[in-house]
């Protein structure tokens, strides 16, 4: 698999930072985003394979749109109090999925799942 670059979106800087720390060891580039628009900007300049965004930064919608105009990153949602519905909503917008803000290893396990899925899934511009 090629080495993967990654934005992440999430609402506190503190744990932002935690996370940026645990996976910069497994993805070659991490970038940050604040909103919606800086998320936009990170997946289209890195190219990533991986968008982790925070629920609380971004809205379904405009989730959906990002999912919608970068088909080939796996968007996994994240929110503190993630249940059924969000985890339901989120999938019907594009993510591949949704987990608690908290639960490092479980985003760590959709990211690797879903991101080698996309790579094999998304043609390649010749």
């Amino acid at each position: 698999m090629r080495p993967i670059s990654v934005v992440l979106a999430r609402r506190d800087p503190v744990l932002t930072d935690n996370v940026v720390r645990s996976i910069s060891k497994q993805f070659s580039n991490v970038a940050t985003a604040n909103n919606a628009e800086e998320v936009r900007t990170a997946v289209a300049r890195q190219r990533a394979g991986l968008a982790i965004v925070d629920l609380e930064v971004v809205n379904f919608a405009e989730l959906a749109q990002l999912c919608r105009e970068f088909p080939a990153t796996a968007f996994v949602s994240t929110h503190r109090l993630a249940d059924d519905a969000m985890w339901s909503q989120s999938l019907s917008m594009g993510a591949v999925d949704c987990c608690l803000a908290g639960d490092l290893s479980k985003i760590l396990q959709a990211s690797e799942r879903y991101v080698a899925i996309k790579q094999t899934q998304t043609p390649t511009a010749a």
